[in-house]
This record gives structure tokens, C-alpha cells and sequence, in this order.
């Protein structure tokens, strides 16, 4: 059997399956970081996540500052789906001898400067030559008061469902990147590519979110969005043992993606379902911490939106669609290990009436 007939997430439980934890594993495999107790008020969260040349950004597309900035936020995103504040970093470099070394200049500069804005230290890491692709592997760590944890665990029916900020726009940009005729969009598609390009090479990670909402005592359940958000809606229900109900004409899209995909042919709401990328925090609150959590992000400069509840384990995944009906909703979403058509792999077309 071949690795792209497991896939990814039956890959994991395999070689995970009978591993040898220690009483002081807080939290091991199955969130978004470990949780480790050091045996203080607050437990230490470790990370780490790669970043592969032609799987995750294309040197044709983004800047050198752009590729470390990613690199190092989908890591700090990590640490923010836990409520954490991220301290530190260690980046493993496995890059081709005849590659330039002003690109590595530009981007470690990328890394510094959003580990600067974060209050990040990188503190080491490794070198190791490869043949290619070039590779970025960063370990990052933190730290969450234990009574202010979150995990993806938590959700119970009758919680309402929301997620930050908005969907879809990275894929969407990369959807037009690699698309053929990309250079000939209308002039309105093409300004909205540029809006959409910021989401694809520079994702914000939402750590001030992240801890403004775990600061609230009212969110039950939170992981971010990498792989799509009904993906990563299952793994939450998964690990929750409950349903959701999604509801479409609340999934945050901006104008500005619309544009672009419809230009493309391509169905906005779909692609917000299912494509990854987008490093937002889905989380669920408690009925009546609705309020709350929409206050504290929004005290932090962010933006939430309320896009559905969570059901009993028997009600499954489902959406409502824009005419009233009630669809299941498959947990798909990237697979690093399964062949992809389109870096979308063809989200379903659900946004028509």
C-alpha cells in the first residue's frame, strides 16, 4: 500500500498508534501543539509544521521575505488555536548547495520580522543540504495559563459555531496563479488578485485572537484553518464526538475573492468550504458567549463571525445551503499525501439557490 492510498490523516493514526506518552505529556498528539506540564501555573506548547517549495509557496509568486514570513505564522498560528502566546522558534533549513544565499537573507528577514512583531526568539535550528525542494521545518513554542487552554475537545450541542476573519482568498489567488490565462483577468479580477495574493503569501496569525478569546472563559472548542474549514470542522467534531451545522450564507468571503473566482469559474462558497490556507481560528463558544467572543476579537482589531452550531454526534455534518436545504457536508479538505486535480481539488458547487 502506497502512502497516497492511506492518506494523510489514517497516516498519522498508524504510526502514532501504541506510542509511549510520560505523565507530564499534558496534551499530545491530535491538536494543533503538545501541551507539556513543566509543573508551573502555565504548560509549555510545542509545534512544528513544514513548508516545501512547489507544495506550500512558489518562488515565482512570493518574495523571499514572503516565503519566511509564512513559514514561521503557520507555526505561531498554531500556538494561537491553542489560546497560547508563542516565545520562541527553531528553524531547519534543508536547502539545494547552488541555491542563491540571498534568497535565505531575504527569508530569514521575512521570519524576523513577523517574530518581531510577536515578540518571537528564534533560537536555532539546523542546516542539512538536499538535492531540492527547498524546505523550511520550524519547531515553535509557547505557553498558555492551564485553566485557559483550548483544544478541540470542548464542543457540545447547542454551542454556536464562528470562525475569524475571512475565507477562501489564498487558494483563490493560487487557482489564478496557476492558471494559464491568469494574466489576461478583466481588470476588476485582476485588482482582486492582488487583494487575494496578501492572504496566499502573507497569512496573519491570530495569537491576539486567540488568547482574547481564551481570556473569555466561553469558548468551548478552537483549532485554526490550514487544511479547509470542513476539514478541520471534522476534526473538531471528531475529537468533540458532536455534528455541526454550517450555515453557507454566513461563511465570511469578501468581495474582493468573489470577484476573483467567479472570474476563474470557479464557486466562491465552495472554495471556502473545503480549500486550506486560510490560518483563521474556527472555534465554538457556549450559547450564551457569543457576545463576548465577537467583543474580545474585535478589541484586538479582528473581526468573527457567527457561521452555524454544533449538533448531536447522530445529525453528522451538514450545510445549509442559500435555498433553505439542509446538505450533508463531506470533511474534506487538503490531503498532503493524495493527488489533487486542482489545488482545490474541485470544492463542490454549493452556492447556487
Amino acid at each position: 500500500m502506497r502512502l497516497e492510498d492511506l492518506g494523510e490523516f489514517p497516516l498519522i493514526e498508524r504510526l502514532t498508534a501504541g506510542l509511549e506518552s510520560r505523565a507530564d505529556v499534558a496534551l499530545g498528539i491530535g491538536d494543533d501543539a503538545a501541551a507539556l506540564d513543566l509543573g508551573a501555573d502555565q504548560l509549555l506548547l510545542a509545534t512544528c509544521d513544514a513548508q516545501v517549495e512547489g507544495t506550500h509557496f512558489l518562488p515565482s509568486v512570493a518574495t523571499p521575505e514572503e516565503i519566511g514570513h509564512k513559514a514561521l505564522a503557520v507555526n505561531l498560528s498554531d500556538i494561537a488555536a491553542m489560546g497560547g502566546e508563542p516565545l520562541w522558534a527553531l528553524v531547519s533549513l534543508l536547502a539545494p548547495p547552488d541555491l542563491d544565499v540571498a534568497m535565505l537573507d531575504g527569508v530569514y528577514s521575512g521570519m524576523r520580522a513577523l517574530a518581531r512583531q510577536f515578540n518571537v526568539a528564534l533560537v536555532g535550528g539546523n542546516i542539512s543540504s538536499t538535492p531540492g525542494p527547498l524546505t523550511l521545518d520550524i519547531t515553535a513554542l509557547g505557553r498558555v495559563a492551564r485553566d485557559r487552554v483550548l483544544t478541540r475537545a470542548g464542543a457540545r450541542p447547542g454551542d454556536r459555531l464562528l470562525v475569524t476573519g475571512r475565507l477562501g482568498a489564498a487558494v483563490t489567488a493560487l487557482l489564478a496563479y496557476t492558471d494559464a490565462d491568469h494574466a489576461a483577468l478583466p481588470a476588476e479580477a485582476a485588482a482582486a488578485l492582488g487583494e487575494a495574493r496578501r492572504a496566499m503569501v502573507t497569512p496573519q496569525p491570530r495569537v491576539r485572537e486567540g488568547q482574547a478569546l481564551a481570556a473569555t472563559g466561553q469558548v468551548t472548542a478552537m483549532l485554526d484553518i490550514s487544511d479547509g474549514l470542513a476539514g478541520d470542522l471534522g476534526h473538531l467534531c471528531q475529537r468533540s464526538g458532536v455534528g455541526a451545522l454550517v450555515e453557507l450564507a454566513a461563511l465570511p468571503v469578501d468581495g474582493a475573492t468573489r470577484t476573483l473566482a467567479q472570474a476563474l469559474g470557479r464557486d466562491p462558497l465552495g472554495i471556502a468550504l473545503t480549500s486550506g490556507d486560510d490560518y483563521e481560528l474556527l472555534f465554538t463558544t457556549r450559547p450564551g458567549g457569543v457576545t463576548a467572543a465577537l467583543e474580545a476579537v474585535r478589541a484586538v482589531g479582528g473581526v468573527a463571525t457567527v457561521i452555524g452550531e454544533i449538533t448531536d454526534v447522530a445529525s453528522g455534518l451538514r450545510v445549509r445551503a442559500q435555498n433553505g436545504k439542509q446538505l450533508a457536508l463531506e470533511a474534506r479538505g487538503w490531503d498532503h499525501l493524495r493527488p489533487h486535480t486542482t489545488p482545490a481539488d474541485e470544492p463542490p458547487d454549493v452556492g447556487a439557490p
